[in-house]
């Protein structure tokens, strides 16, 4: 009897297709803690009235749909992370002369979103290729104590046959991002000491089902793209409470920095969109609150930025 398959080991080798759905060789080698990436066929039972005499179905059922989806979660890094950012967020611009390089991820203006060839090495067994694997949403949560971590959602086109183990190429100089790093964050005009933050990018990406295919056609963005930060803080003052009550709208930056390496998140145009500071110990109130970024009068299409400087000339790189 062979050995049942272990965890450990998995990864992730990623791609960025030039053609959704249309497989391209790794580029990036990303280190996970955990993953669901699944290719699933759906089968359903056929339409007619005739049964057996137990009343069961005749014959085998029919194949519907192929999906192919699923969520990774990763430690994000000052490096390293760029092509996620990117297939999450949609454009990159990267400026500097060196050695320091500063890349900018914003949502871009094409309303397309890139695809990526992500190649799953399933712990100490196989490894599955996915391809036309686009993310329909975002998660960069981080609390008091921990490290940054993101989640990423995808919706792809298909998987090759599993096969058999894939080696990795991780950056060796890889830094992951610690909540002692973290700036306070700034919003209309005074700061505040987070507990905890989750950055929440909703792409609203859905499947495109046709006559003809199994496979999904590319999917796309079918409704409005939503930014929001959650925030958790000691609650200190009613500022943020008279904020939600007038409607104060001004940008949210918080950043995480080491040494000459940082990460900067900023949300334009931002109004608190949830408030809550209930009561109930005689202990520590906090403030949960939720900004929402929306597209501002100076930019036709950026509702927020995600900033890391680092020493690689690619915002893509490993």
């Amino acid at each position: 009897m062979p050995a049942a398959k272990l965890g450990r080991g998995t990864f992730i080798n990623l791609g960025e297709e030039s053609t959704w759905g249309n497989a391209v060789s790794p580029t990036v080698s990303n280190r996970i803690a955990s993953e669901s990436l699944k290719r699933v066929q759906e089968r359903s039972q056929k339409t007619h009235l005739s049964t057996s005499l137990g009343v069961f179905a005749f014959s085998p059922a029919f194949d519907g749909f192929e999906i192919c989806e699923g969520d990774i979660e990763h430690p994000i890094g000052y490096n390293g992370s760029g092509l996620l950012l990117k297939a999450a967020c949609g454009a990159l611009a990267t400026t500097g002369p060196g050695p320091n390089y500063t890349h900018t991820y914003s949502a871009g203006t094409t309303g397309d979103l890139p695809s990526l060839t992500t190649h799953l090495q399933r712990g100490n067994g196989t490894s599955e290729r996915f391809f036309g694997m686009i993310v329909s949403s975002m998660s960069l949560s981080i609390e008091a104590g921990g490290q940054m971590m993101g989640s990423f959602s995808f919706v792809g086109k298909s998987a090759e046959t599993r096969t058999t183990a894939i080696s990795s190429s991780f950056n060796t100089s890889n830094l992951d991002i610690f909540h002692y790093e973290a700036s306070t964050l700034s919003y209309n005009g005074n700061t505040y000491d987070l507990r905890s933050m989750n950055l929440n990018l909703d792409n609203k990406v859905e499947r495109r089902n046709l006559l003809g295919s199994k496979l999904t056609a590319q999917p796309s963005i079918t409704d409005l793209r939503e930014i929001t930060l959650e925030c958790t803080a000691d609650y200190e003052s009613d500022v943020l409470y008279n904020s939600q009550i007038a409607g104060d709208i001004s940008d949210v930056v918080i950043s995480f920095t080491n040494g000459s390496l940082s990460l900067t998140i900023t949300l334009k145009s931002c109004q608190i969109t949830a408030y809550s500071d209930d009561i109930s110990t005689v202990g520590r109130i906090e403030n949960n609150v939720t900004f929402q970024g929306f597209a501002d009068a100076g930019s036709s299409y950026d509702a927020f930025t995600i900033a890391i400087v680092n020493t690689e000339a690619s915002g893509i790189a490993n």
